[in-house]
């Protein structure tokens, strides 16, 4: 069967069994994966003839896909602000929507509301995917927090791929104590029980501790680090867009100024962000 050929009758199968919403794409992920042929080669070389070994690896991460589970475990990495992550099942996956996080950041700086030199701590980092790109794209080092000890396993190796080096992780429950942090940034769990229960088949392979955020509107979570980040500095939240009005009123409520709500790429509040000095 020719790479075309495969191509085709992949996207086919997804479409037809409603897993995907990027048939092609995923298609061609699965392919590079297997083959290392990037879509500039893949299509190059339509005309080439897969291999019965290639066949059977590519047919086995096919039926992974049919049964939802995500193009990004199955691969074992995921595109983040141009940087290829590990990801697996200990971790969420970025989501592209995730970047506004980290230039929301950025721009902050920039602008000069907070400081370059201030401390910063990504909270419930995950792959790492956030802090790991704000210690990249400012060339200085971030702190890195998880209450599961088997993300900062991930969160490390991605570490000293991405940087070459090992950024400081430490396994606690929001903001380690001890410490004085100028810019807390955080992607935490904040899904309802009810939208849990709601989520696309494919979000079930992700880990639970990182998407329910707990209470009755899924802010359980964010209430405390809102109010734990209050004796810090500036803090970075991303949160539902159903949300966002309410965890802006958290922010004010305990003295965060310039209480700010940016939307994401779909035009969704998305992050919230404020100052305290």
């Amino acid at each position: 069967m020719t790479l075309t050929a495969w191509i085709a009758e992949t996207r086919a199968l997804f479409i037809e069994q409603g897993v995907d919403d990027t048939p092609d794409l995923d298609a061609r992920l699965l392919l590079e994966h297997v083959t290392g042929w990037d879509r500039s080669r893949q299509i190059v070389n339509a005309a080439e003839e897969l291999s019965s070994h290639q066949l059977d690896l590519l047919e086995n991460l096919r039926s992974q896909r049919l049964e939802s589970r995500p193009i990004a475990y199955i691969i074992g990495s995921k595109e983040f602000y141009g940087r290829s992550f590990l990801v697996d099942e200990r971790v969420l996956i970025p989501r592209p929507d995730t970047e506004i996080l980290v230039e929301t950041v950025l721009d902050a700086i920039e602008q000069g509301v907070v400081s370059r030199t201030d401390p910063i701590i990504d909270v419930g980092t995950g792959s790492g995917a956030v802090g790991i790109t704000l210690a990249a794209e400012l060339d200085r080092m971030v702190l890195l927090s998880d209450i599961s000890p088997d993300a900062l396993v991930v969160a490390r190796t991605n570490s000293r791929r991405i940087l070459g080096t090992e950024l400081e992780t430490i396994e606690g429950d929001l903001l380690p104590p001890g410490r004085k942090y100028g810019i807390i940034v955080s992607n935490p769990p904040y899904l309802t029980d009810e939208w849990m229960a709601a989520v696309d088949p494919g979000v079930r392979y992700e880990p639970t501790l990182a998407l329910r955020g707990f209470g009755e509107d899924g802010l359980q979570i964010i209430r405390a680090l809102v109010a734990e980040s209050s004796n810090h500095g500036s803090l970075f939240i991303e949160c539902d867009h159903r949300q966002a009005r309410k965890v802006a009123g958290l922010f004010e409520e305990h003295g965060f100024t310039n209480v700010t709500i940016r939307r994401d790429l779909h035009g969704l509040d998305r992050v919230v962000w404020g100052v305290r000095r």
